[in-house]
């Protein structure tokens, strides 16, 4: 818009300082035609009333005096001293007073009338010199209106003239910015799950190119650190897993009162591990178009799996919608893990003798609903889910699995939705994308077996 603007100002400094050039152009050639004009007809008007001063003879139609006279001019042939030889009729004196040998131009106001425009000029032919002096009002001889209607025509091309170039570098800018708005697209798509995206670099402008180049090479170097910090949080999971299984099994194998509340506290370590290793594993997580699994499959595995943790805590568990398939593009292992981080989450925080119910959704979706707190505030707001800034979504916890799950359905093109039962409890949504009917042909369920 500030390019617009400016070439509006330009052009429209560039028309006026045409326009006044042409006006005064034409200005300067106008009087020159004018004077040109009154010269030729003073030359044969002095020739001819020279002939009719010999001869006593009367101007004759179509004589270049009486020309002069249709026009509304007016003439008069002098000598030096004023004496009048011979003058249009009506004329009895002098149109000016100055009769000096050379060339005068002059402008004869007349009361009501339009001022004649004339010449003074010497004859030199005779001996001694006449001065001749004519004049004609200003219209038959100055082309002024010409002139007017000739800017008043240029005027009217000017400003289509003018809008044209302003919509031509709107689209102008509009086409060679278009990279751009590509780039920042792209730019507000990486996220700490796909930081191995680039900004774009075809087509863009060389005056950007230099800042894109930049911000890919601090990219490149923000995926390797990405890349260290995954590998360093992988490596110390692994190396807990060990340790952790050692002290359940010497926890498990004594004798000891506090025995329980240990094999609790390192269980729940464990999961932790577990969701460490869950993160590491999301960064190469990639879906190919033959990768189809049944939801239903999934939920009725995650139940089987789960069901036992939730009858030992004074809980119970419902399946709905599992019987008919579900088929969805994705992977088998991510999409049950994400399901269990869910299931698990409402086992720790749903009350002792409610009930978890998981649904699968014909519209290709994973619920678990517990009858707890629900989640609190902050996490329902959309700016915090799209943030990825997750804790628990409870009173307490660091909120690795929603995070997982929310990782997991991003990679998969689907979405995780949280929110509360108007009743009371949380409700958590993994949301796929349904596969059409005709890619169900194309891609059968691979070792997923419809029970």
């Amino acid at each position: 818009m500030r390019l617009a603007v400016a070439t509006a100002l330009l052009i429209s400094l560039a028309i006026g300082a045409a326009t006044l050039f042409l006006y005064n152009r034409f200005e300067a050639l106008n009087g020159r035609f004018r004077e040109g004009t009154l010269r030729s007809f003073a030359h044969d008007l002095a020739r001819e009333l020279l002939i009719t001063a010999q001869t006593g003879k009367r101007a004759l139609p179509g004589s270049v005096a009486q020309q002069v006279i249709d026009d509304g001019g007016v003439y008069v042939l002098l000598t030096r001293d004023g004496e009048i030889l011979t003058a249009a009729p009506g004329v009895t004196e002098p149109l000016v007073s100055s009769l000096g040998p050379n060339e005068q131009f002059f402008m004869l106001p007349r009361p009501g009338l339009e001022p004649l425009y004339g010449l003074s000029a010497p004859v030199r032919k005779t001996q001694p010199p006449l001065v001749l002096q004519v004049a004609f009002p200003n219209g038959p001889i100055v082309f002024d209106s010409v002139l007017e209607e000739f800017v008043q025509d240029i005027a009217w091309i000017w400003v289509p003239f003018l809008f044209g170039m302003i919509a031509v570098n709107l689209i102008v800018v509009r086409i060679a910015l278009r990279p751009l708005r590509i780039a920042a697209q792209q730019a507000e798509s990486i996220e700490p799950g796909n930081v191995a995206v680039r900004i774009s670099e075809t087509a863009m402008p060389e005056e950007v190119l230099i800042l894109v180049r930049a911000v890919n090479q601090s990219l490149a170097r923000l995926q390797q650190g990405y890349v260290v910090l995954e590998q360093f949080v992988g490596d110390v999971a692994h190396e807990l897993r060990t340790p952790l299984a050692i002290m359940k099994t010497q926890v498990a194998t004594a004798d000891a009162p506090i025995g329980r509340s240990i094999t609790e506290d390192l269980a729940r370590m464990e999961r932790l591990v577990e969701q460490l290793l869950d993160r590491v594993r999301l960064g190469g997580l990639h879906v190919e178009a033959d990768d189809v699994v049944d939801l239903s499959a999934i939920a009725r595995e995650a139940a089987t799996m789960l069901g036992p943790v939730a009858i030992a805590r004074g809980l119970s568990m419902e399946l709905l919608g599992a019987e008919v398939p579900i088929r969805v593009a994705g992977l088998r292992d991510y999409l049950f893990r994400a399901l269990r981080n869910l299931i698990e989450n409402a086992l720790m925080h749903a009350p002792g003798g409610t009930m978890i119910t998981v649904t699968v959704g014909a519209d290709a979706t994973l619920s678990v609903r517990d009858r707890g707190s629900g989640f609190t505030p902050d996490i329902l707001v959309q700016e915090a889910i799209q943030k990825r800034e997750f804790r628990s979504g409870r009173e307490d916890g660091i909120g690795l699995g929603l995070s997982i799950v929310e990782r997991t359905m991003a990679a998969h093109g689907g979405a995780l939705e949280l929110r509360n039962a108007p009743e009371g409890g949380a409700i958590a949504t993994m949301r796929c994308s349904k596969m059409p009917e005709a890619e169900r042909a194309l891609y059968p369920l691979g070792n997923v077996a419809l029970k």
